[in-house]
């Protein structure tokens, strides 16, 4: 029989997922979280930081950006490799398929290489989830947990539920198994991500990570409270007001100044060789008024002119 996560909606559950639907509804294809490869760095970093951190990773964020920058950092080698792995984990998810438990090995495997015997396997032994010294759930006998795995990414591939709820309970129960000797917190969250992204290839640079180690506490009292229940609507919920929390800065209407920029870039990708009057033209701006959005997209980096002013191309960046 195919196994189905214990799971109950309630008005709550069905309340934050609506609004988070409109929310995902109001990010333009032209948002910066869709597009900026600077916000997408920026992202990254805040993400992988906070994951580490919930794990107890020693490092600030001035560090991490250093690290990932390729400079040479001082400070403990663990906590160093911590970071390098997470980002060739988090690398992956354009490649990773969400459904795959090879693919989960894979993950696990880049994120505690160096760190843990059993990098990229199943853990051997019994395992316990800890709040700081306190026990808040035994991991499942380690006997069982390959067919545990299997029967929880059989349902993945197969289940109906809309993709967003989808993604918080595979959590809860990836994290109530706790399939791997270490490492199944920044597993887990990575995972989550990239079920976001198949969801909404956007929300691949959300960081939900941040608004779980702004809850750390709740964060574990959730999955505490899915121990005593043995279901996972308390930790759905959790996870649907962090997604929403996450959201919430990126999730707006674009400014007039936003608007023309946008169409500023797309102008300039479909006629690299286009000029300032076509683009006025195009967007039914003032000539000097586009010089002044050109200026400030060359400011930030996102519009780059190359060769000579009558005979150079541009690009765009984004």
């Amino acid at each position: 029989m195919t196994y189905e996560p214990p799971f109950e909606r309630n008005d709550r559950i069905d309340s934050l997922s609506m609004e988070i639907a409109e929310l995902v509804g109001m990010l333009s294809p032209e948002a910066p979280l869709a597009k900026s490869p600077v916000l997408h760095r920026e992202l990254r970093i805040k993400t992988i930081h906070s994951s580490l951190l919930i794990e107890g990773n020693g490092l600030d964020a001035k560090a991490v950006t250093a690290i990932l920058d390729g400079k040479r950092v001082l400070g403990d080698r663990h906590d160093i490799l911590e970071v390098e792995n997470a980002k060739r984990a988090y690398d992956l998810i354009p490649d990773l398929d969400p459904t795959s438990l090879d693919d989960l090995l894979k993950a696990h495997r880049m994120m505690m290489d160096g760190l843990v015997s059993e990098a990229g396997r199943f853990r051997s032994g019994n395992v316990g989830v800890f709040d700081g010294e306190r026990l808040i759930h035994a991991g499942t006998p380690a006997a069982y947990v390959p067919e545990v795995m299997s029967n929880l990414f059989n349902w993945l591939k197969t289940t109906t539920m809309h993709p967003l709820l989808a993604s918080c309970v595979f959590h809860f129960e990836f994290e109530f198994c706790h399939p791997f000797a270490d490492g199944n917190g920044r597993t887990g969250r990575l995972w989550h991500t990239l079920l976001l992204a198949r969801w909404r290839p956007v929300l691949a640079w959300l960081p939900v990570e941040s608004a779980i180690r702004e809850h750390q506490s709740r964060y574990y009292e959730t999955l505490a409270e899915g121990d005593a229940t043995g279901t996972s609507g308390a930790f759905v919920e959790f996870m649907l007001e962090a997604i929403k929390e996450a959201m919430l800065p990126f999730a707006r209407p674009m400014s007039e100044q936003e608007q023309t920029k946008a169409r500023t870039l797309a102008f300039f990708s479909e006629h690299p060789a286009g000029n300032i009057t076509q683009l006025a033209d195009h967007i039914g701006r003032p000539k000097r008024s586009v010089e002044r959005i050109v200026a400030d997209l060359k400011e930030e980096g996102a519009l780059v002119r190359e060769g000579s002013p009558r005979s150079g191309v541009w690009r765009v960046y984004r």
